[in-house]
Formats: structure tokens, sequence, C-alpha cells
């Protein structure tokens, strides 16, 4: 035990390590070290975890932590140490290690998330939380997507344990694994680096991801955003589906799913069916309209006064929505449409009494105007209550109510203002690597470099002219994603 003890406890060594290059030689020694001792000493790492445990903080000597918990776990759980004992220091480790030192872990780390992200070893709620903490740990941006982030968005939509997954699905994903001109960083402990220079499948800390894999990341956190109906974010994620980078205009079926349930957030979202970003392919949209129309014909419908072919739309389709799995988000827009009558009330009235609005309105569940004037007044507080609304309910003397319309915006307190500069530069802070990464790997890119070379041959009259134009044109859409195996 001695002689392994003293091996784990080795890294850190005392002294300062700050020194990229120093850390790096140390860190790189240490994991052949733990790699032998693996290999050679598994059997001795079992025997005497609980002594060896007891001497290793999980923060300080991460790698040689998750070296022991590794001889526990894989290739099963040992039948001769209680599983609870296993599976606390499992969960200890996940919630505490040291990110900056377990980007040297490689394949051990990324087995041990997987083993986490199965679902089998832990309670859900205690799984997602754990995997989300050790993915933000490994890259506090989160601006890579890995394989492990498909394990959390699947295992958070499907036990339904969302909540804990939100500080990882929420992240704007900027890099992915396998991108085209995009090496690793000589010293991947350098704190400064983005993430995607020392998160790889070089580093062991990601799988490759094809892009089917890709698009139902978003896909699920589309349907992981609907289940709490955050309409806004989920009506973005299934806009990343849609408008994957794709070959001669083509499609999967991935991509069509994502269309059917984006055209329904778009109408809980913004009361329509939302335009298609100008660098989508046209010919995949004119394929994805064709194979949605009972979904581009019932959006058509949403936006007119006329209840009845919307409701006749939503009827007569019912068999679809439910093969499609949107039923329930069909349902969801049925009962919306009342409410977004009311809204496009604004565009006329700033003013307008509660028994009007009864009148002028509709509700799609029944075809029919509400029984009360009560009912219209429940209707319009729950908008009101769920920020869909900007408007309070006046009563006159004689009794009368009136719904009054807010303006959309206001000024900012001095204070209010001072925080969101304060957000800003943080924000702007945050995106400094983001930024020298993304340029670095364009430099570097072979459509950049030709466009380069033909610019330097340009004519001179045309100096005056946008360096910029014309290199956006020379990209192919299936370049956006470089490196992406395809589906």
């Amino acid at each position: 035990m001695d002689r392994c003890a003293s091996v784990l406890l080795a890294f850190p060594p005392r002294g300062d390590l700050t020194d990229n290059e120093t850390y790096h030689k140390a860190a790189s020694a240490h994991i052949h070290r733990l790699s032998k001792m693996l290999k050679e000493q598994s059997r001795e790492l079992v025997a005497f975890s609980t002594e060896l445990f007891n001497v290793l903080d999980p923060a300080v000597h991460s790698l040689s932590y998750l070296t022991i918990l590794n001889a526990l776990m894989f290739p099963s759980l040992p039948a001769d140490i209680p599983q609870e004992f296993v599976l606390e220091k499992l969960v200890t480790f996940m919630m505490a290690f040291d990110g900056r030192q377990c980007r040297y872990a490689g394949l051990p780390l990324l087995e041990t998330m997987e083993a986490v992200g199965s679902g089998r070893l832990l309670p859900p709620s205690v799984a997602v939380e754990a995997l989300a903490t050790a993915i933000l740990k490994l890259d506090p941006s989160g601006t890579m997507l890995t394989s492990s982030h498909l394990l959390l968005a699947s295992l958070a939509y499907n036990t339904d344990n969302i909540q804990p997954a939100l500080p990882v699905i929420d992240k704007d994903i900027v890099f992915y694994p396998g991108m085209a001109n995009h090496e690793n960083a000589q010293y991947q402990c350098d704190p400064g680096l983005s993430s995607a220079s020392y998160i790889s499948r070089g580093t062991g800390l990601t799988k490759v991801l094809k892009s089917s894999m890709v698009l139902e990341y978003d896909l699920v956190c589309g349907m992981t955003y609907c289940a709490r109906q955050e309409w806004d974010k989920a009506r973005a994620a299934f806009e990343r589906v849609v408008t994957f980078p794709t070959k001669d205009g083509g499609c999967s079926k991935i991509m069509v799913d994502g269309f059917k349930k984006w055209i329904l957030v778009s109408l809980l979202s913004q009361g329509k069916h939302s335009t298609t970003p100008p660098y989508t392919t046209a010919s995949t949209i004119k394929t994805l309209e064709v194979l949605g129309r009972n979904y581009v014909d019932l959006a058509a419908a949403f936006v007119t006064d006329d209840v009845q072919l919307f409701k006749l739309e939503a009827d007569n389709q019912q068999q679809v929505w439910l093969e499609d799995g949107n039923a329930g988000l069909v349902k969801e827009v049925v009962a919306s449409y009342q409410k977004w009558r009311v809204l496009s009330l604004q565009k006329i009235y700033t003013k307008i009494s509660i028994a009007e609005i009864r009148l002028q309105t509709k509700s799609a569940e029944t075809g029919a105007v509400l029984n009360k004037d009560e009912d219209v007044e429940a209707l319009i507080q729950s908008m009101i209550i769920e920020g869909m609304l900007k408007g309070v309910i006046e009563k006159n003397d004689d009794g009368t109510k009136f719904l009054a319309f807010l303006s959309p915006t206001a000024h900012p307190s001095e204070q209010e203002f001072q925080r969101e500069l304060k957000h800003t530069a943080a924000k702007l802070q945050e995106l400094t690597p983001i930024f020298d990464a993304t340029n670095l790997r364009l430099a570097t890119s072979r459509e950049f470099i030709k466009w380069a070379v033909k610019e330097n041959k340009r004519d001179k009259s045309n100096d005056a002219q946008d360096p910029t134009l014309g290199f956006d044109a020379q990209i192919d859409d299936e370049d956006l994603m470089g490196g992406l195996p395809a589906n």
C-alpha cells in the first residue's frame, strides 16, 4: 500500500505550478505512472481502496483519485466491496475534481462519465447533476459539444430530471469534435485555452460525433425546453436542426422531425411560422415543407381570425400529430390560439373592454366565444402572469372592466443599466478565447488561404472594395461543420 500511496500522492508536487510547461511535464509524467500502476497493480488498488481514498483529496489529487475509481469500476464493480461505497466515491469525485488537472485524464475520465451518463449506476437525479457538474468542470465555458453532452441531455429528458442539466444545455455550442483546421494545444493545461484545444478524440476526453448525433442533441434539447414550456429556447434548438448544413439540399429524418416541432413552437413563441435564416439551404427547406405540409397548413390557418378553419386543420390531422409524437404540442398550439388573437388587438387598440374582447376573439378548443366575461378576464390574467402580455385590467366607475395595453419597452433604471453593462463586459471577456480559437481556425483553413491569395492578386483599382466580400460565397454548405463524419 505504501508504494501505491507514494505514487498517488506525487502529484501535484510541492512548488509553483503556474508555469504551463512545468505543469504539463509533471502531469504527463504522473499520468504515465498511473497508467502503469493501473495495469500492474490494479488488485492492490482495489484491496487498499478504502485506505487510499482516505489520504487523497479528489479536488487536489484528481488524477490519482480517478485511477482508484477506474480500478474499482471497470470492467465491473467488485463483489467484495460495498457498491454504496464505490458510488459514494464516484459522486464525490464528479462533483469535486480539478478541471485543469483532468484535462490529462483522457479515456479513464471519459469512461467514468459514460458510466454515470448510462443511468445504470446512480439514481437519475444524482447522475444528471453529477454529469452536468463534471462537464462544466472540464469546460467552464460550455462551448464544446462532447459525447457526454448527448448522454446528459437524453438522461435528463427521459427521466424528467431537467433542472440540473440546464447549466450545460443552456450554453451556446461553438466547437465540435473533429473540426478541420484545429490542432491540440502544446500545453493543454493553459487556463487561457479554448475548450477545443484540449477536448478532442486525440486527448480522449470525447468521442468523435457524427452529424446525426449533433442533430440528435439539438432535437433532445428542443424537446427538453418544450417540457418546460420555454418556447423561445425550444424554437432556437429546433431551428439549429432545420438549418444544419447539408449536401445537395438533402435532409434526414431528424431534420424532418425537427422541422415539424419547429413550426409548432414558433406558433407558441411568436404567434406565427418563423422565417428561416438567410443561410438556410433553399432546396432543403422546400423538401421539408413538402414532408411537413400538414404543419405548414396548420401554421397558415393559425394566423387568421377564421377559428373554424384552424380548428378543422387541427382536428382533421389528429392521427398525424399522434404518429409524429406531436399531439401534446398541437394541443398547446390550439390552447394558445385565442391568446394570440387577444395580443393582435393591441395593433388597433390601446384600451378595450373585456366584453368587447369576448366578442372579437374565439377559443379554438370550442370554436366559439367564451361563455362569460370572467372567463376572458381569467385568460388575460394568465397571459400577464406568463409574461406573454404587457397590460393591466382596469375598472371604470360604472363597473365596466377594460384591458389597457402597456408599452413593450421601458427605460431601465441607472442601477439596471450598470448591471447590464457589467454583464455584457463579462460576456465579452468570456468570448476572447473563443474568438482567438475561431480566428486561428479560419486563418489556417484551405478556403481562406485560397481567398487570401486571390485577394493579393486583385487589381489595385478594387482596393476600395470591402475586403471581406466574396469569401462566404466560396465556402460550400458541407464545409461549415468541417470534420464531422457524415450520417
